[in-house]
């Protein structure tokens, strides 16, 4: 295959409600005068949103370059195990809170995918919930502080979180969970939050955010901040149920299937299997199927672990998850420090946040890249060497150990 080289990519910005106006712009050094909410830059193959490679005044369609020669775009174990880009990257610009949400496990997007197939359901539909056949495991890197929920606090903490709020409509229900501490406690508990409605449900909203407006703590500040775009809607509690996280730059969270999560504000790189399935747990207008809902939801209750970087080079920091699919790494030139896009014998996609570097090819070829720029670097590319000030985003398949 001709053509194996590093590419700049073109990529499509999706203008999702809850996006922010200005995050995106300001990090591609663009203007948005209509103020439309930008939320998500897609950098992959998704057939939903292809990226395209530019090349001099040419530009190629990623998935169609790909599967021109899988073989040499991917790697020959991808592309046999694969057959496509198996991850999606994107920058996420969360100006308002995203629905609460999970992504089901292997087995679950087949078989789900097939059934709705089977009972004709359009890809399309309200009450889609399985878009494709593949599972959705993803991790997100915060590039500004980011607020997130993820997974279901400890169930004594969820508890004694309740019982601090005078919320009578809803004592009944607290009390057979403190009664029952268990994953099958936890699952009741959800279930009956999430059944709540006419006036049952006004009054728990009602009780709930004057209790909140009373107390001190993150958790009842993100009760009232939901109530302002969710007013109608119980699962504004989700913050004294979910685990409410905050993090700095350059840390992390990794959500395997099964963990209800929902990220609320900041900007980040985020990495995943290509994949869109999502089913919705509260806080969206869209389509909740109570009942799958319930299938695919973990009801542990854990501590989210909080991921950082790990050394494998001089230049290069890794984010260490089970993920088979994708691996998120963080590559920083700076003092004559360079980078070597063939330390990786694998597809890559590049992304910078921060400053410029040139990227220079054995016969002498360069590429510039600035700020907010990405490059598409195919598995048979050969030895393109970066060099310059800059902080790198990388998106690839997992490599060997950190040092």
């Amino acid at each position: 295959m001709k053509d194996l080289k590093l590419f700049k990519m073109k990529n499509v910005i999706q203008e999702y409600a809850w996006g922010s106006v200005d995050a995106i712009p300001r990090l591609l050094g663009t203007e948005n005068p209509e103020k439309k909410p930008q939320a998500e830059i897609w950098m992959g193959a998704h057939g939903k949103a292809p990226s395209r490679l530019i090349d001099g005044s040419r530009e190629m369609a990623l998935d169609a370059y790909i599967q021109a020669d899988p073989d040499a775009v991917l790697g020959e174990a991808p592309a046999r195990q694969y057959g496509d880009l198996p991850f999606l990257f994107k920058v996420l610009a969360a100006g308002s809170p995203l629905s609460i949400q999970v992504h089901p496990a292997k087995k679950q997007a087949e078989e789900g995918f097939a059934r709705e197939n089977r009972l004709g359901i359009a890809p399309d539909a309200f009450n889609r919930n399985y878009k494709d056949d593949n599972h959705k495991p993803e991790i997100i890197c915060a590039l500004t502080e980011f607020w997130a929920m993820r997974g279901f606090r400890p169930f004594g903490e969820i508890v004694t979180r309740f019982e601090a709020l005078p919320i009578p409509v809803f004592s009944d229900e607290i009390a057979r969970f403190r009664a029952d501490l268990s994953p099958r406690g936890l699952e009741r508990f959800f279930h009956a939050l999430m059944s709540l409605d006419g006036g049952k449900k006004k009054q728990f909203i009602r009780e709930l955010t004057e209790a909140s407006a009373a107390l001190e703590g993150d958790e009842f500040k993100w009760v009232l901040r939901l109530y302002e775009t969710y007013s109608d809607d119980a699962a504004i509690a989700a913050p004294l149920y979910l685990n409410l996280v905050r993090l700095e730059p350059g840390q992390a969270l990794y959500l395997s299937a099964g963990e209800l999560h929902a990220y609320l504000d900041g900007l980040g790189m985020e990495l995943m299997a290509s994949s869109d399935n999502v089913l919705r747990g509260g806080l969206t207008p869209k389509y909740i199927d109570r009942d799958e809902l319930a299938e695919v939801v973990n009801f542990s209750g854990a501590y989210p672990e909080i991921l950082t970087a790990a050394p494998a080079d001089a230049v290069t920091e890794v984010y260490r998850t089970p993920s088979e699919e994708f691996e998120l790494a963080r590559i920083s030139l700076r003092d004559n420090l360079t980078y070597d896009t063939a330390s990786r014998s694998a597809v890559q996609i590049l992304f910078l946040t921060e400053g410029s570097a040139d990227f220079t090819s054995p016969d002498g070829e360069i590429i510039h890249a600035e700020k907010g720029e990405s490059l598409f670097v195919p598995a048979r590319a050969g030895s393109w060497t970066a060099a310059g000030d800059a902080v790198i985003y990388r998106a690839s398949l997992p490599g060997d150990g950190v040092l």
